[in-house]
């Protein structure tokens, strides 16, 4: 419930923000003010993904870095994810589950936009990418194993479960008046089946984001 009012909170300040500058108070809805242009941004919101035990939903901060063009643009970005989760790895030699104690996430990736077409200062957009997800801090739980080599097995197991590469989707909008360009986003990677990674329950990893990019400036003096 808490990162949800952080959602709404930081989309309603980035609307705000872009509303109420000067600048965009003479802005013009004409797109060649945001294309071709390095874009820098700053975002939060939720990730809510599925283990063997239970879903978890946490608070999620990030920054991007986004290029645009007429109709594509490239993002690339990295947040982190803050929580505390249960998840699952095969014990050994039984192959019975063993608890494993998690602790956030890291995610660092990039995307291709397709902007969709626009409404004035409105600019849709579907991307896809790819992303390296990473658990920093994984435990297995208990003291009990069945011989040192066991607790060797189990350990070297949580630490191969901790990374993966993952494609994943993505929806967004984003309002462009001058510089200011707030923007909401949700992105979905498929997780089901990841025996090999921490984050290895049914279902889909969902991120919800808000954010405010400020465009620093004309990225190329050619159009695609």
């Amino acid at each position: 419930m808490r990162s949800k009012r952080l959602v709404v909170a930081l989309t309603v300040a980035a609307l705000t923000a872009g509303a109420a500058s000067p600048a965009a108070a003479q802005g013009n809805a004409v797109w060649d003010l945001g294309q071709n242009s390095w874009y820098f941004g700053v975002y939060g919101g939720e990730t809510s993904f599925p283990t063997t035990i239970a879903r978890t939903t946490a608070p999620t901060l990030g920054v991007d870095w986004m290029i645009t063009r007429r109709r594509f643009a490239l993002n690339v970005f990295a947040e982190q994810s803050y929580f505390n989760a249960v998840s699952t790895v095969p014990d050994f030699p039984t192959s019975a589950p063993r608890r494993v104690d998690m602790r956030d996430m890291r995610r660092v990736g990039a995307s291709a936009m397709l902007f969709l077409p626009s409404y004035k200062y409105m600019h849709p957009w579907a991307g896809v990418g790819y992303a390296m997800n990473f658990v920093p801090n994984a435990t297995a739980q208990g003291s009990s194993f069945a011989s040192p080599a066991a607790r060797d097995s189990i350990v070297a197991r949580v630490d191969d479960a901790r990374a993966q590469a993952k494609s994943f989707l993505d929806l967004g909008m984003m309002y462009v008046r001058r510089n200011w360009a707030p923007f909401l986003q949700y992105s979905i990677m498929p997780t089901k089946g990841s025996s090999s990674w921490l984050v290895n329950g049914e279902g889909m990893t969902n991120v919800w984001k808000a954010g405010l990019r400020y465009n620093f400036g004309s990225a190329i003096d050619e159009r695609w």
